[in-house]
């Protein structure tokens, strides 16, 4: 969603912008990926063309690698004045210790220039692989995520909690173990799993597992809730800032990887610990005037954000990378 977000942004800007999809797995042609962008993601009027083996005969500008998979084809075309890496999480840390690992690290070693969601992932790109970096902030749609013009009275001792199980940086695991934790201390919760459908759970708390959401159906959830429950072992969820914009106390992992991002009143950090997250969200249930406290410095803090302004700051970052590429001859 980020990436069709930014480049519908750009084409507003007035660039021409064209997507390579390389091995699709899905779609049969460019027009039929173009339709599912348009329908499911974001607004884009321009070319797709899907590929497989060779890469494509393109040049332009910029292009634009989005993972480390794309890294390679892009770094075999030349046709382009400068190349970029639109870098959303340090993705050696999607595989363990071996070949996918150093393979996905290498990429950070080509000559591109990072487009970074975060200080985190800008200041490893820089300081740790030398890259030419900056960093754009995750931003949320304020149109959706809101606290309502009358939003309902929170719900007592509800939690909303992100169970995407699948991917293993969200820690889901850690936080069913600190849920089981609160039940026998006999702390009254319940919990809405929401982002993935986990199926029948063999627990003794109340739960609704709500699988995948509307956009529209997670801001309702985020202004009745009590207290927001959502994990990253790398880069931060855009989902914090979005239960954030709600009104909604949020709970992460006491990570750099949190920290280097939001401010210390603005969320609650929860030792990375099965305990430790017991504590905090067992904390948190027990102090209104606290749960109020974050919820209010929480939407105070994403109120200045927005995906038109981070879409600005990319703009700008592949301009003038570009601009300096022409002085260089490149």
């Amino acid at each position: 969603m980020t990436i069709f977000r930014i480049a519908s942004y750009l084409e507003r800007f007035g660039h021409e912008v064209r997507f390579l999809i390389q091995n699709p797995t899905i779609h049969k042609t460019g027009a039929a990926a173009l339709d599912t962008i348009n329908t499911h993601f974001q607004h884009f009027s321009g070319s797709v063309e899907l590929f497989n083996g060779d890469t494509p005969d393109a040049e332009g500008d910029a292009l634009i690698a989005t993972d480390r998979f794309t890294c390679y084809p892009v770094n075999a075309m030349e046709r382009f004045i400068r190349k970029f890496y639109f870098v959303q999480d340090y993705e050696p840390a999607f595989y363990p210790a071996g070949a996918e690992a150093l393979l996905t690290e290498a990429t950070y070693h080509f000559d591109f220039d990072c487009l970074c969601a975060g200080d985190w992932l800008h200041k490893r790109m820089s300081e740790q692989f030398g890259r030419w970096s900056m960093s754009w902030p995750l931003a949320f749609d304020a149109d959706v995520y809101n606290p309502g013009s009358s939003p309902p009275e929170r719900q007592r001792h509800r939690i909303a909690l992100y169970a995407r199980y699948v991917t293993s940086r969200r820690a889901v695991e850690l936080a069913f173990m600190a849920l089981d934790i609160l039940h026998k201390r006999n702390v009254a919760f319940e919990v809405d799993f929401f982002g993935w459908r986990l199926g029948k759970l063999g627990v003794d708390f109340r739960y609704r597992d709500l699988g995948v959401l509307t956009g529209e159906e997670l801001a309702k959830l985020y202004r009745e809730a009590t207290v927001g429950v959502v994990f990253s072992a790398t880069n931060h969820s855009l989902v914090n800032k979005e239960m954030m914009a709600c009104g909604l106390p949020v709970i992460d992992l006491d990570l750099d990887t949190v920290r280097s991002i939001f401010p210390e009143n603005a969320i609650a950090f929860a030792k990375p610990t099965p305990e430790g997250i017991a504590d905090k969200i067992e904390d948190l249930l027990n102090r209104q005037e606290e749960r109020e406290r974050l919820g209010s410095r929480g939407l105070a803090y994403v109120q200045d954000l927005s995906w038109e302004k981070s879409a600005r700051l990319v703009e700008s970052a592949i301009q003038q990378r570009v601009n300096w590429a022409r002085q260089q001859g490149g």
